[in-house]
């Protein structure tokens, strides 16, 4: 397989040239989601890049299975740039465990939203509705002399 690994990325290496390729990270207009905005060989470039950390990765995982693994940073490219002004993904910090695991370490347990809380709060403007009407009635009740100041033109 490392050898498989080391052909791909010195073939994408080979083939894509980097001073046409672009590859940045970016916003959409409204900031929400995060993109990738790329040429065809700033993307072969950047999977490049991906595989070799992933290289690393294997070779360090190997060295010392016992210590906790350090970031492997990317180098400087010409071809990336930084639409932000400052690096937006420098790098690859490894973990050793399968996802789950990981996602469990970093994430509490969430409660996830059922339907019945999703409609209490719809409920409680009702019920507050109704309670606001049977107290405007219940005042129009007791309180016969009020209908005259309703009526005042």
């Amino acid at each position: 397989m490392p050898s498989d690994l080391e052909s791909t990325i010195r073939f994408l290496e080979e083939t894509n040239d980097p001073a046409t390729a672009f590859f940045s990270y970016t916003v959409d207009e409204a900031g929400e989601f995060g993109l990738i905005k790329a040429n065809k060989e700033g993307l072969r470039l950047y999977a490049a890049e991906i595989l070799r950390k992933s290289q690393q990765l294997d070779e360090d995982g190997k060295a010392r299975e016992e210590e906790p693994l350090r970031p492997l940073f990317f180098p400087p490219a010409q071809w990336m740039f930084s639409e932000t002004g400052y690096d937006l993904i420098a790098g690859v910090l490894p973990r050793r465990q399968g996802r789950h695991e990981i996602l469990t370490e970093q994430m509490p347990l969430r409660r996830h939203s059922t339907p019945r809380r999703r409609k209490q709060p719809v409920l409680l403007f009702i019920l507050m509705c109704i309670t606001g009407a049977l107290i405007m009635l219940a005042t129009l009740k007791a309180f016969p002399n009020l209908r005259l100041w309703v009526n005042i033109r």
